[in-house]
């Protein structure tokens, strides 16, 4: 309780006049910032030969944007701010089983955007299908962003570039501004950081917009005025 109190204590202390989430909310995404900061520790005991971990299963053609056909989900759990966990490992499923799979383990469907900002900034691993429970083939599990690239990321940017945002680094993910399975490339000129509630707004249907205009980061407000970037320190 004593870290949850903190949490919440530095977003109250920083929030910003847009921000309107409940206190339940700000509590749900404290408790989840706590839970992220350790499972980033590298002393984490291993749970079945692995280290704690967050796994979705979602159908390419789901991650690339190229359908929404996924079991329908209540509308409060569409929120993509909801669901967080670092070094989220992704199964990449290809089939061609109806409907699309978009599903987080011991949570069951989730819509396609929170499995795309998971997927955003995890580790990643591919499996064919032949069918509903027949793998052809399994690729190792690989990192979307390397370590390299993240810290010169980090340097860059030292933490939230939302506007208005002082989120340090620690509290932040590596964000595709184009979604890698569109495309986009992992290099520092489409990869931005934003802490984890940022990262949510930008990939919430309907929100925030990102975008790059010569190779500096515009973020637009769902009517689609302009917000001002914060530079790099």
């Amino acid at each position: 309780m004593t870290a949850l109190r903190a949490v919440v204590d530095t977003e109250s202390r920083s929030r910003a006049a847009d921000d309107e989430r409940t206190p339940a909310q700000r509590r749900a995404d404290a408790l989840g910032e706590i839970c992220r900061q350790w499972l980033d520790r590298a002393d984490r005991p291993a749970v079945a030969g692995e280290r704690p971990h967050v796994t979705v299963t979602v159908d390419a053609e789901v991650l690339r944007g190229e359908t929404t056909a996924i079991p329908v989900v209540p509308a409060e759990a569409t929120d993509p701010r909801e669901t967080s966990g670092p070094g989220e490992t992704i199964g990449l499923g290809e089939s061609s089983r109806p409907p699309a799979t978009s599903e987080l383990d011991h949570v069951g469907p989730v819509h396609a955007e929170v499995a795309r900002r998971l997927a955003c900034d995890a580790s990643v691993m591919r499996v064919v299908m032949a069918g509903p429970s027949e793998p052809l083939d399994v690729g190792r599990r690989t990192p979307v962003v390397p370590a390299a690239i993240r810290r010169a990321v980090i340097a860059r940017d030292r933490g939230c570039r939302f506007p208005g945002c002082d989120r340090p680094q620690t509290w932040c993910d590596a964000h595709h501004v184009v979604h890698w399975a569109a495309g986009g490339p992992t290099a520092m000129t489409n990869l931005l950081l934003l802490c984890r509630r940022h990262h949510g707004l930008v990939h919430q249907r309907g929100g925030f917009r990102l975008e790059l205009a010569d190779r500096r980061p515009v973020f637009r407000r769902p009517d689609g005025s302009i917000l001002e970037d914060r530079a790099p320190p």
